[in-house]
């Protein structure tokens, strides 16, 4: 079945995230878990800390996809996470009191074949076990099921400025290799700068809006 996404009345990644999210959440697996969200944007040892303080849990990845005459394979992981003090058996297998890495996989092959979320009809392609000492290390064991639907994307026109907040900081940073000292560099910061022995070749200002 293809399914049909538009982005002009919002971020067709959000809703389809957040329909997938509220699938896992409203299932019975969902009453299982401690935890349904997007995927946290951690490095990796902050985010096996976090995996071991939410877990059993499911979180959802929007993958990369490539567009093409108006078409695309959105695709999305649903990686579930599993732990248990009784050790890795039971963490895998659960123990009749938490849920273990098997029936959360088994449920989301279940729950997201075939399913309907966010105007779309989505498909499980595979799923893979992840294989990471850092995981093991902490108790904790996990998988990903990959899903994906077709979808024809209906681009906004143009870029729409009113939703834009008024840009009001800029950061920048510069690493050139100096040609002065520090002490003639701060003369230039003076006001006014002082330019009697040396002066940068190259100035820019730049006027923020009130």
């Amino acid at each position: 079945m293809r399914a049909w996404l538009a982005c002009a009345g919002g971020s067709m990644l959000a809703e389809a995230e957040d329909a997938l999210i509220a699938l896992v959440k409203d299932s019975p697996l969902g009453a299982k878990l401690a935890t349904v969200a997007s995927l946290p944007e951690l490095d990796g040892d902050n985010l096996v800390k976090r995996f071991g303080a939410e877990a059993p849990a499911v979180y959802v990845s929007v993958a990369s996809f490539q567009v093409a005459s108006g078409g695309a394979v959105l695709k999305v992981g649903l990686a579930g996470v599993a732990k248990n003090s009784r050790g890795h058996d039971a963490a895998r297998k659960g123990d009749g009191k938490a849920i273990g890495l098997y029936q959360i996989l088994e449920s989301l092959l279940a729950l997201a074949d075939n399913a309907a979320a966010g105007g779309a009809t989505w498909r499980v392609v595979s799923a893979d076990f992840l294989a990471d000492e850092t995981l093991y290390k902490n108790g904790l064991y996990a998988g990903v099921v990959r899903i994906e639907t077709t979808a024809a994307i209906t681009l906004p026109a143009v870029l729409d400025e009113t939703a834009l907040a008024t840009f009001a900081t800029l950061a920048a940073d510069y690493d050139i290799p100096p040609h002065v000292s520090a002490a003639e560099h701060a003369k230039w910061l003076q006001s006014p700068p002082d330019y009697t022995l040396s002066k940068p070749e190259l100035s820019d200002q730049t006027t923020l809006q009130p």
